[in-house]
């Protein structure tokens, strides 16, 4: 920068002093220009939060759905006891004329389809979801369409007809079936039948719990046989649960 030079013909106290300053002069260059990097920047970040808002979203109906199919399941589960009472009450009081099937004549045979108690007296190698398609086991009727034509497929080796539905509330549909733990259609005292049996108590021994040879005994000759009952709950959104009870009388 110049030094500023004193104006000619001043006279000094008459006038204040003007200074003439020098200034460079600059050229007004033109911008760059812009190649929209921090655009397409911007657009890939929103692209990948939309997808992150979205995938939270799913996540997010997907837990619902879930925590509702789980309450179902607990749902039927729980009113799987129904089942298993209507099935103690038949084998107690029997299905025709209030007799008692449990330990009776009636439970040495297999109730004919007729009866429509679903009462078999003889154990049996059941798949009772239906998902296995080996043929040597056999398939309980659930839904009431011939197994879904299994049988005549060469997919199993049976078809067995259990209790009609039955309402369970919170709308729930429960079937049972029972099955004795025996090899075969007889008496449990029989020698060729093989049962899963107890002994029950007969009357509690003279010297508690004392236990020698010669004193009185604890339990009572008569074998008692143990019932499988299967139920099975069908509930909303085809909400399946299957519940197993082993009982004796």
């Amino acid at each position: 920068m110049r030094t500023p030079e004193p104006r000619k013909n001043f006279v000094p106290g008459l006038m204040p002093e003007i200074f003439m300053l020098s200034i460079p002069a600059y050229s007004n260059a033109f911008p760059k220009r812009q190649r929209g990097v921090v655009l397409i920047l911007t657009l890939i970040v929103l692209v990948a939060m939309t997808l992150a808002a979205i995938a939270l979203v799913r996540s997010v109906d997907t837990g619902n759905v879930v925590a509702g199919n789980m309450a179902f399941k607990q749902g039927a589960t729980q009113t799987g006891d129904a089942g298993t009472e209507a099935s103690i009450a038949f084998l107690r009081n029997g299905g025709v004329g209030g007799i008692a099937i449990a330990g009776a004549k009636e439970s040495y045979q297999d109730h004919p389809i007729s009866n429509n108690d679903g009462y078999y007296a003889t154990a049996q190698d059941l798949d009772m979801t239906g998902n296995s398609h080996d043929p040597k086991r056999g398939l309980v009727d659930w839904d009431l369409n011939n197994c879904n034509g299994a049988v005549a497929n060469g997919l199993a080796s049976g078809c067995l007809t259990p209790a009609p539905p039955v309402a369970a509330g919170a709308g729930n549909q429960v079937s049972y079936i029972i099955t004795r733990l025996c090899s075969q259609a007889k008496s449990p005292q029989d020698s060729n039948n093989n049962c899963v049996t107890f002994l029950a108590q007969g009357g509690q021994s003279p010297r508690r719990s004392e236990l020698k040879y010669g004193l009185d005994r604890r339990f009572s000759l008569i074998p008692i046989e143990f019932y499988r009952i299967t139920s099975r709950v069908k509930g909303p959104r085809n909400t399946i649960s299957y519940i197993e009870t082993v009982v004796h009388f």
